[in-house]
């Protein structure tokens, strides 16, 4: 727990597509309901609908829409500009309040063959783009059109994994590793030293101690070594109190502009909860659950 007995977080690596953090004192149901979140309550653009002109290409018309609907589209200033799901439910087609417009026209020659890549998309909004424009759609042989017009709105990763803004959301308890370099068998360091050299050299220099991983490692062959290869002098266990997330963005959104909205998510869910809580306390309690009776015997 923190000094203070509140939640501390502490960045461990940060860049525009990943963000490491560890928390501290927050309990293990909130840190996971963050990760869960962070898959399906945060809104990033994708694109929904495709209006089909011409396409005498290889792959059905159907194949190439689901292509495009799993392209990332940059959503950071979409979220300011376009209005979320909840307020778009019962908007037109085109309606440019919700709907991002991206159209697509690539024609061959008669000796000509090429790729089409997601980098010939041409949005209308500018803000509204692939973010990777190297992402093969389809290959055009000769002679061959495609013109399309792609419609993108936001929405949340629980309708479909295309508006899904992480590719990547975990958690797991800090790894604590105590130690005795002068008690340690041999065949215990030379585990250790395969799988984890430097920390095994890191170990060698302190002679004896305690070490917090906060490294990105997959503490699996870790825990092997030392239920399998050190008998004293080595030992590992993990703090149930403290929590490292890892959050990998598809580059829809920066890493940690999707832990903000997971937590304002959260917080929202919790806002909700309690209102209605407060509903039911003041109604005392009567409204019945559907398809309840009352009065009837057992």
């Amino acid at each position: 727990m923190a000094a203070d007995g509140g939640m501390r977080v502490c960045i461990l690596e940060e860049s525009r597509e990943r963000l490491r953090f560890l928390v501290e004192g927050a309990p293990l149901p909130l840190v996971n309901a963050l990760r869960r979140a962070a898959y399906t309550d945060v809104p990033v653009m994708a694109i929904d609908y495709v209006e089909v002109f011409d396409n005498n290409t290889v792959l059905y018309d159907e194949i190439i829409a689901h292509r495009l609907g799993l392209i990332p589209l940059t959503s950071e200033a979409a979220l300011e500009k376009y209005g979320w799901p909840e307020e778009c439910q019962n908007a037109e087609l085109g309606d440019p309040r919700c709907y991002a417009v991206l159209r697509l026209e690539v024609e061959t020659g008669p000796n000509e063959e090429r790729m089409v890549y997601s980098g010939d998309l041409e949005p209308q909004d500018p803000d509204v783009r692939p973010v990777y424009t190297n992402m093969p759609i389809v290959i055009m042989a000769p002679d061959q059109r495609l013109r399309m017009q792609a419609y993108a709105r936001l929405g949340y990763g629980k309708e479909h994994a295309k508006w899904m803004p992480v590719s990547v959301a975990a958690h797991r308890y800090l790894p604590v590793v105590e130690f005795n370099v002068e008690e340690m068998d041999r065949e215990c360091m030379d585990c250790i030293e395969a799988a984890y050299p430097w920390l095994a050299e890191r170990m060698r220099k302190m002679g004896k101690g305690r070490l917090e991983l906060l490294e990105d490692i997959n503490s699996s062959a870790l825990y092997w070594c030392a239920r399998k290869r050190c008998s004293r002098g080595f030992s590992l266990h993990f703090d149930d109190k403290r929590f490292i997330v890892k959050l990998e963005s598809t580059g829809a959104l920066p890493a940690r502009r999707v832990a903000l909205e997971a937590l304002r998510a959260v917080a929202r869910k919790a806002e909700n909860l309690l209102a209605e809580l407060a509903e039911l306390r003041r109604s005392g309690g009567k409204e019945e659950a559907p398809g309840s009776t009352q009065g009837s015997q057992p």
